[in-house]
């Protein structure tokens, strides 16, 4: 048992005080999914929770496992698997939101399966498959056994079918187990998660486990593991006959891989899923191969399916565009456009969702249908924000259960439809699973990033740093491993705009590994400068006067920057009194409501603008965020402005600003020491400073679709 914990869960997890609980929301909410049904069951006075995920399909329902976790263990494959089935999910009686009972009375196996048998007739369950991880195998077994007319399917995964104390070297590790729980609470749980999460780069999981287990106590944790203790369901588990899959681990370090084994033996006719190098917790560490395992499993082959020839296959692409923002979505129509002048017979679907996919249609291009079943993204990252404080790391690191629900339907729709290419921008989902799962490239794939490596904002704190060169050491190993899974990596930029330090101690420089694995295309606009360099001719068309200053502020497409125009509106009075014709433009963007901000003579409130950048561009100022698309369209257009990077937001604060320094543009604000009045002096003399930026080239879309065609010519590009 480690004796540092202390600092590692520190550092990893941070520790909330002895006996501390996390809200009920906290403790079971999924970020991308509302149950179709939930409640409690009471069981002798003790309350169950349960819910129902997704209306159609057979059920399946999730058996509760050890309760130093509770349903939310299940993040990364609930909301996918509940496209395909109702999925039943439950809280252990002494964790989540089911009650804690006081006293080992309360806590036996037959009590667990009493409770999950329960809930199945809570749920109208009449006809169900049964998942069951760790010990919740026993629990499946005995109700397969037990009510052969209700299980169609059991899966277990990491499981066993006995847990009798047999020798004295177990009975000794049990008694040190629960010498732990009394005594050093936050070491046991740093024990248990580093034990069930052993593969590498497993440092999110971990966490995870943490905040799990500090939802119950250690001394409830002992009632519970005395009850799954000196159970043996090995007969019950001759008597099933339903179809069964063993999923197990061969580098499980909780159960034993000769305990699934044993599983597998027992049961006739069950199948066996190796996961080779795997640990304790398939579902968590490695949600694509278990999801595909269990959906294929209980659901078998679709019952209608279409095979075209290959000759008779439409030339396709599908393009990944990242909603965060709108930047992306510009950017990646431009290079668009540009590789259908290169490959006129193509046609491209998109995979995104709002604000993106709105952008994308109104522009006329076909977002496919299946994103209406998408997490969406930018809901999560404004979720995760302060008053102008984002800490973007942390935002994308929490994003693990919206990654993996994405990357599921992007696969999904990879099974159903032929692709002769697929590109992506910042599609660090798609990309992280296909490294983790190679045998699922079908097609070339293209890899588009304007940023590479994660860094700390706060290098003294251990734990962001260690972090960061973790996620950063999991890429470069992918990469390294499986090369050929990015057919092109294209950084959005030039070298300088790759800085220079490392990804972390003992890691390469950040500059010397984009040399060597991605190409450069040059930042990629979404119009032609020269097209909007006449000003007056632009204001008619936009509807605005000749005469008048214009100050343009706006954020994106998220709902993240309402602090910074909360604070812009709060200027506005000061500004107009020095310049009495002056005329502001706030774009609220489509996720904020323009009511929110006050009415003022002078001042527009708009909720969206399309094509902002032509605004931008005859404007006399504008006020942004520090987002990379929109302060580059201002240094293309030579408009003066003053940019405001959320703070702790790495890519603003540093890749960004280093871009910007290199364009001759970093005209950076920190929005913490800017009040309203510091705010319009900076404005009004930032207004009438003089320009002196370096040109922004203006083939980078054309370079991208040029070295994206080469790849679907399987070509050697020259570029």
């Amino acid at each position: 048992m480690s004796t540092d914990w202390p600092k590692r869960f520190d550092r990893i997890a941070g520790a909330l005080p002895p006996g501390g609980r996390l809200s009920p929301a906290d403790e079971v909410a999924f970020d991308t999914l509302e149950p179709a049904l939930q409640g409690f069951v009471s069981r002798d006075g003790v309350r169950i929770w349960y819910a129902v995920w997704g209306t159609e399909g057979p059920f399946l329902a999730f058996a509760p496992p050890f309760q130093i976790v509770h349903a939310e263990l299940l993040k990364s494959v609930v909301p996918w698997l509940s496209q395909h089935f109702r999925v039943i999910t439950m809280d252990p009686r002494g964790n989540g939101r089911s009650d804690r009972p006081q006293g080992q009375k309360h806590y036996a196996l037959d009590l667990y399966v009493g409770d999950f048998q329960a809930v199945l007739d809570a749920a109208g369950a009449d006809r169900v498959a049964l998942v069951g991880i760790s010990a919740a195998a026993m629990t499946v077994l005995r109700t397969a056994a037990e009510q052969p007319e209700r299980v169609t399917h059991v899966i277990t995964a990491g499981g066993f079918a006995q847990s009798l104390v047999t020798d004295a070297k177990l009975a000794a590790r049990v008694e040190a187990e629960f010498a732990a729980m009394a005594q050093d609470w936050p070491g046991y749980v740093d024990f248990f998660m580093q034990q069930i999460f052993n593969e590498p780069h497993s440092t999110k999981p971990y966490e995870d486990g943490v905040r799990f287990g500090w939802a119950t106590t250690g001394e409830v944790l002992a009632w519970c593991y005395r009850g799954w203790l000196g159970n043996d369901v090995r007969e019950q588990a001759k008597q099933v006959r339903c179809p069964t899959l063993v999923i197990h681990g061969d580098q499980d370090k909780r159960v034993l891989y000769a305990r699934g084994q044993e599983v597998h033996d027992l049961v006739p006719g069950a199948r066996l899923l190796t996961i080779a190098s795997g640990g304790h917790v398939t579902a968590v560490r490695d949600p694509v191969v278990f999801a595909h395992a269990v959906r294929d499993f209980v659901a078998g082959a679709p019952p209608l399916r279409t095979w075209t020839r290959a000759m008779a296959r439409p030339r396709r692409a599908l393009f990944i565009c990242s909603p965060i923002g709108l930047g992306h979505a510009q950017r990646d129509l431009a290079i668009a456009k540009a590789l259908r002048l290169i490959q006129p017979d193509l046609q491209i679907d998109w995979f995104t969702t709002h604000p993106a996919a709105t952008y994308l249609e109104r522009e006329g291009e076909s977002v496919h249908p299946i994103c209406t079943r998408l997490a969406n993204e930018s809901r999560h990252f404004e979720g995760m924000a302060g008053e102008h404080d984002l800490s973007a790391f942390f935002a994308l690191r929490t994003m693990d259960e919206v990654m993996a629900r994405n990357a599921l339907v992007f696969f999904e729709l990879m099974e159903a439809t032929h692709y002769d290419i697929v590109i992506g921008d910042e599609a660090w989902d798609v990309d992280y699973q296909y490294h983790e799962n190679p045998e699922l490239k079908r097609q070339p794939f293209v890899f588009l990033t304007d940023f590479i490596g994660c860094l700390p904002m706060n290098p003294d704190n251990e734990r962001e740093a260690f972090l960061c060169a973790d996620r950063n050491a999991d890429d470069i190993e992918h990469v390294g491993r499986y090369p050929y899974v990015r057919d092109a990596a294209i950084f959005v930029g030039n070298r300088e705009d790759v800085p220079e330090q490392t990804f972390g101690p003992g890691l390469p420089g950040i500059r010397e590994w984009t040399d060597k694995n991605f190409c450069y295309c040059g930042y990629a606009l979404p119009f032609d400068p020269g097209a909007l360099a006449d000003k007056d001719e632009l204001r008619t068309r936009l509807g605005y006067r000749t005469d008048e200053r214009i100050v343009i502020a706006a954020v994106g497409g998220t709902g993240v920057g309402k602090p910074l125009l909360d604070r812009i509106a709060e200027a506005f009075p000061l500004m107009k009194r020095e310049v009495p014709d002056l005329r502001m433009v706030m774009v609220a963007g489509p996720r904020l409501n323009a009511g929110d901000f006050p009415a003022m003579d002078g001042l527009e409130v708009r909720p969206y603008v399309h094509n902002l950048f032509e605004h931008l561009a005859c404007s006399d100022l504008a006020l942004v965020q520090g987002g990379l698309s929109t302060t580059m369209e201002l240094v293309a257009t030579r408009r003066p402005f003053l940019s405001f990077p959320l703070r702790n937001h790495f890519e603003q604060c540093v890749h960004v600003r280093r871009r910007l320094f290199n364009y001759e543009a970093d005209n950076s604000v920190d929005y913490a020491q800017t009040d309203a009045q510091t705010l319009a002096r900076r404005a009004l003399a930032q207004m009438d400073a003089p320009v002196r930026y370096r040109p922004v080239e203006t083939d980078g879309a054309v370079r991208a679709a040029q070295r994206i065609a080469a790849v679907l010519e399987n070509r050697h590009w020259a570029g």
